[in-house]
């Protein structure tokens, strides 16, 4: 009787054997369900970088010429067909866009949800190497705000980004060197 339960046992262990080495080796690729920042993802390492409560802020500054041949790519081609408030961009603010010698993104998300916040809006106050003060109102884009900006001297410009969310506002700094 107990040759019979070892035989059984050794014929049972050699099928569970036999069944798990012949599984196939195939692993199935799968997308993940959080989808990337497109902003961060397709521009690089920002020019600055800030994370403070729950808001991370990010900031690049490109030249008009960087831009332009960004906005020939499928993403800037995807930038220029893009809606808000239900409405293509107007002409005004594709103007806006391309007037000064650089263009400036700013993108904020919600670091607890990885989301962009509702109700927002920005202004970003430029502070010249010469002590001029310029103020642009940054346009909001698919999941950041931009806007050209004029930085024509050379030297140390100070940016003060103004956000209003919702019922509050956040200020950031930062200086940024022109060579």
């Amino acid at each position: 009787m107990k040759t019979k339960y070892v035989f059984l046992s050794m014929i049972m262990i050699i099928a569970f054997t036999l069944s798990v080495n012949g599984q196939s080796e195939y692993k199935e690729k799968t997308k993940s369900v959080v989808k990337k920042n497109d902003i961060s993802s397709a521009m690089g390492k920002p020019v600055f970088e800030l994370t403070v409560d729950s808001l991370n802020t990010k900031v690049w500054i490109l030249t008009q010429w960087k831009y332009q041949k960004m906005m020939k790519t499928h993403m800037g081609k995807t930038m220029g067909k893009m809606k808000t408030d239900n409405k293509t961009m107007n002409k005004e603010t594709k103007n806006a866009a391309m007037s000064g010698t650089n263009y400036f993104i700013f993108d904020v998300t919600n670091i607890r949800n990885g989301k962009e916040f509702a109700d927002t809006s920005a202004k970003v106050e430029i502070v010249s190497p010469s002590k001029k003060v310029s103020s642009v109102i940054l346009q909001p884009m698919m999941n950041h705000f931009g806007s050209g900006v004029s930085l024509k001297e050379k030297g140390v410009y100070l940016f003060t980004i103004n956000l209003n969310i919702g019922s509050g506002y956040k200020t950031t700094q930062f200086k940024y060197r022109v060579r």
